[in-house]
């Protein structure tokens, strides 16, 4: 609504109005001989007089639909967005009229205003309709552009969901990981057998989890933290307890809704982007607080890092865009690297 008063779009409404202004007058009452008209002798003040009426009407018919649009939201209440629209376009014509020949018509004309005049009930239907239309305008554009708003964003967010699935399955395939996996593997298949047996498993587990989500926008904590458990013990195989990883999530909190792989692409990206060693051992914290989740690790970057293209971390952020207007907070400082995304409601 902001843009209807600007003051390119204002000066063209007010053309619009002196432009009718002078055809109501010309066309009705002139053409009639109007008693006004008759008595005034004044074709300029009659057509002032019309102007103020149609510009109280037009413009504070725009004003009040932008007031209750703060208010009521086309995402969220489009019946009742659409009732008060509707009587909007009833009442303030009516309300408008009754205030105008009461106070403003007497002083202009210098004439007694009698409201159950034929002429009045013409002019009161005439503006109406006017209204009416104008309101049915209004509201059929805002929803062609909300409409149009909520497909671009459902086709950004099926992008951002293909490249995170993408992403994540890229990593999980990638030669690093393969040889780093088939390797740990070969170990423990000689010396731990049943150790080798549980790190198949959670290995079949997390591309389990990683392919049945696929179609899933959310999910919820308590899948992501099932899912997390095999993915850190394939990790902890690997780097032993030079990774340690502390989970202190309430259960009453798990019930609620995160974007799908959060949990996955934001380990992955703490275990990828530090260094993991005996001297150095990475400490990654999950838990939730002000009603966000966060992943908290200890910042130790290596010196040399493999070529990223940043899309796990942005790809969250755009994602979360979609589904709440809380932001997801990124702060790096005193020796820790954190991230914290809202939980979402069923």
């Amino acid at each position: 609504m902001k843009t209807e008063f600007s003051l390119r779009a204002l000066l063209i409404r007010q053309l619009i109005i002196l432009a009718m202004s002078v055809f109501f007058v010309l066309g009705f009452a002139y053409g009639k001989g109007d008693e006004l008209l008759d008595a005034n002798r004044n074709l300029g003040l009659t057509i002032f007089s019309n102007f103020l009426f149609i510009s109280l009407i037009w413009n504070g018919n725009l004003l009040v639909l932008g007031l209750i649009d703060k208010r009521v939201k086309w995402e969220t209440q489009p019946a009742l967005r659409l009732g008060l629209s509707v009587g909007i376009a009833i009442l303030l014509p009516i309300l408008i009229q009754v205030l105008y020949n009461q106070l403003l018509f007497p002083l202009i004309h210098g004439l007694d205003c009698r409201l159950l005049e034929k002429e009045k009930w013409y002019s009161l239907i005439i503006s109406i309709v006017i209204t009416l239309m104008i309101n049915a305008i209004i509201v059929s554009l805002e929803f062609f552009q909300h409409w149009k708003k909520t497909l671009t964003e459902k086709e950004e967010l099926k992008r951002n969901n293909i490249a995170a699935e993408f992403e994540s399955l890229k990593n999980q395939i990638n030669p690093h990981f393969l040889f780093n996996s088939l390797n740990t593997l070969t170990s423990l298949i000689e010396e731990q057998p049943k150790t080798a047996t549980r790190f198949v498993e959670n290995l079949a587990s997390v591309y389990r989890y990683l392919l049945s989500q696929r179609e899933k926008e959310t999910v919820s904590l308590k899948e992501e933290l099932e899912f997390l458990s095999a993915y850190v013990y394939l990790n902890q195989i690997r780097f032993g307890e030079n990774l340690k990883v502390q989970i202190q999530v309430p259960e009453m909190e798990q019930n609620k809704q995160l974007v799908t792989l959060t949990l996955q692409l934001l380990m992955e990206n703490a275990i990828k982007h530090n260094v993991i060693s005996k001297d150095k051992p990475l400490l990654i914290e999950i838990g939730v607080k002000d009603e966000r989740l966060f992943i908290r690790n200890s910042l130790q970057p290596k010196r040399i890092l493999r070529e990223s293209n940043g899309v796990g971390l942005g790809n969250i952020v755009n994602r979360y865009r979609f589904f709440t207007k809380d932001e997801v907070l990124i702060q790096s400082g005193n020796g820790f690297f954190e991230v914290r995304v809202p939980l979402l409601k069923n």
